[in-house]
């Protein structure tokens, strides 16, 4: 049982300080004061500051100020229990983080640590400490829950060190604990370290998996980690895709990829449609580099065939899914959560439906044709957003859950819809802060200056093209060839200014980012306003440390002096030579810090 800090202070020298007045917030409330010191349960049990008059300083009492450590942890911990644990992992995991982890950090220290350090860093996410200044030492910048934080994070980690080089390290602890330390260094913006946490957890899955198969493991901790863990590893890779792609797909061996013709929950729908959306993912990355260099091989029948089957597959879970709410709400058993839950798994089914459809198309223009299941996916993440809400309107600060930040994120960069892209993007803005392993700032950031940049360049080449237009009307003498290409999008038009995706636009062009475009009436299609040319194409994100893509070299990042873990983004479009009249695709490559 949690110690009250009033029991710890009982029979110690400080217990002439007791009041028998209550404390000022119970006095205002004009509810009964519990009168404990330093800080009364009623006001600790509810958040609620508490102070009494006349009251000695602990600063002045070093066990006091000791009995204070204690009383902050114990703090964080209620916080972790009633308002982090049940959001950090969505509304289907809550038994595993409210229940589970409580009860094995009664005889762990280390994941005790692991989980006041995430209560302090939820309950004061703004401002969060950054790694920088983590680096840097600079802690007299930080509040006490941030420094608090830091002090039990580090105790943490010395502890599962020590039982590692000691060899008692118990596997599930060690695991669990690794996921913990992924929320902390992910809340922290450490993408980097986040990474490196997650492909450790993934061979101690691999280490435990063999265990199991030995026949060493109570069959109750392979259920957890099969059931419990492992979805949640897959879940927060395909948020970090592509960075432990390969990671993903070492889980997956051990996975039986065959759906069930019905789902009997929503946890068993959003297993599966996690399950589908990893191999999508798998499979996209494959279609990007093909379509980079396409060749007479056999590759693209492959790739067309494996595009029917994960679109058969994709197929059957919707049917399952939609045969799962029908039946809820015949039952009339769906509260607001689960609808928003509901809402999440359609707007994630929509994004990785159009991926497969578009995923083998050379050209841009043809994500336009499915624009109705953009609009789906914006108005079923608003659902979403709304159940996941807390009472002040805000969202919970971290989740490792599926969330829509995926498919809002792909909205912004492939519909080119004004209205419906800039939707998503004021969604995106209401997302928690930290999804997975990156900050959503950057996130929504990165979006609008894709959306900024295409539209500028589209405008500029409708003018020029309306102007070449309205000359060769005028003249009594058709252009020659020359002429023609001239008077297109020559070199009156400025090529993509990637420069604008390196730094942060500036707080002034945020309102003309979200105006509509100039001149924009419902009638002009997307790819007249856009054109094909001024779309940006698949972004592959990648490490140099990690290999270069396919077709890339160590010349086309040379300029930017890249340390050893900088990531890069490879962008790609589609430009157009009017003297053949053929299509080439160019790639650029910028450094980024998503």
């Amino acid at each position: 049982m949690p110690i009250c800090p009033s029991a710890l202070l009982k029979g110690s020298s400080t217990e002439y300080l007791k009041s028998r007045q209550g404390c000022k917030t119970c006095k205002i409330r004009k509810v009964k004061c519990g009168e404990e010191k330093p800080y009364c349960t009623r006001c600790t049990s509810t958040g609620r500051k508490c102070e009494y008059e006349g009251t000695i300083s602990m600063v002045d009492n070093p066990f006091s100020l000791s009995q204070n450590i204690v009383w902050r942890e114990r703090r964080s911990f209620a916080y972790y229990i009633q308002q982090t644990a049940p959001s950090v992992g969505g509304g289907l995991d809550v038994t595993f983080w409210s229940t589970i982890i409580p009860q094995l950090c009664r005889n762990e220290p280390a994941m005790w640590d692991a989980i006041i350090t995430i209560g302090a860093l939820f309950e004061s996410p703004e401002p969060c400490p950054d790694r920088i200044s983590i680096r840097r030492g600079n802690s007299r910048t930080f509040n006490q829950d941030h420094r608090d934080a830091l002090f039990w994070y580090s105790r943490s980690v010395s502890a599962i060190r020590q039982q590692i080089e000691r060899g008692r390290l118990d596997m599930l602890v060690g695991l669990i604990s690794c996921l913990l330390f992924i929320c902390i260094e992910s809340i922290q913006g450490g993408v980097e370290e986040a990474s490196q946490l997650y492909g450790q957890g993934v061979h101690l899955i691999l280490a435990f998996r063999a265990q199991i198969a030995a026949k060493i493991v109570p069959s109750a901790n392979a259920s957890l980690l099969e059931d419990v863990i492992v979805p949640i590893f897959l879940r927060l890779g395909s948020i970090a895709v592509p960075l432990s792609a390969l990671q993903v797909g070492s889980l997956l061996g051990e996975i039986k990829h065959t759906l069930a013709p019905e789902f009997n929950s929503l946890k068993s729908a959003r297993d599966g449609i996690v399950l589908i959306a990893a191999e999508i993912h798998g499979f996209e990355g494959e279609c990007i580099e093909y379509l980079r260099e396409p060749d007479t091989s056999d590759k693209l029948l492959t790739l067309t065939r494996q595009q029917s089957t994960l679109s058969a597959r994709l197929k059957t879970w919707h049917s399952a899914f939609v045969n799962l709410v029908d039946s809820l709400r015949r039952r009339r058993d769906l509260s607001p959560q689960q609808i928003g839950i509901g809402a999440l798994l359609f707007a994630s089914h929509e994004a990785l439906l159009i991926i497969l459809r578009i995923c083998l198309s050379s050209t841009e223009t043809d994500a336009d044709a499915y624009i109705p299941n953009f609009q789906n996916i914006v108005e079923q993440s608003e659902i979403a957003l709304d159940a996941t809400a807390r009472p002040d309107g805000t969202q919970p600060p971290y989740t490792v859950e599926l969330s829509v930040g995926f498919p809002l994120w792909f909205t912004c960069l492939r519909c080119r819809e004004p209205r419906i892209r800039r939707t998503a993007l004021a969604l995106l803005r209401r997302a928690p802060r930290v999804l997975g392993f990156y900050k959503t700032r950057s996130v929504f950031t990165f979006g609008e200056q894709v959306m900024a940049l295409e539209e500028r360049y589209g405008m500029a080449m409708n003018s020029i093209q309306a102007r070449a237009s309205s000359a060769v009307l005028k003249s009594p003498h058709p252009p020659s060839r020359y002429q023609q290409g001239s008077q297109g999008t020559g070199s009156e038009v400025s090529k993509f200014d990637l420069s604008t995706l390196v730094t942060a636009p500036d707080d002034a062009n945020i309102a003309s980012i979200y105006s509509m475009p100039a001149g924009f009436e419902n009638s002009i299609s997307t790819s007249m306003l856009i054109p094909e040319e001024a779309r940006i194409g698949p972004i592959k994100i990648f490490r140099p440390k990690d290999g270069l893509p396919q077709g890339t070299t160590e010349k086309d990042i040379a300029k930017w002096k890249p340390s050893h873990d900088q990531l890069f983004l490879r962008l790609t479009w589609n430009e157009r030579d009017l003297f053949t009249d053929t299509w080439r695709r160019v790639h650029k490559y910028i450094p980024t810090t998503l």
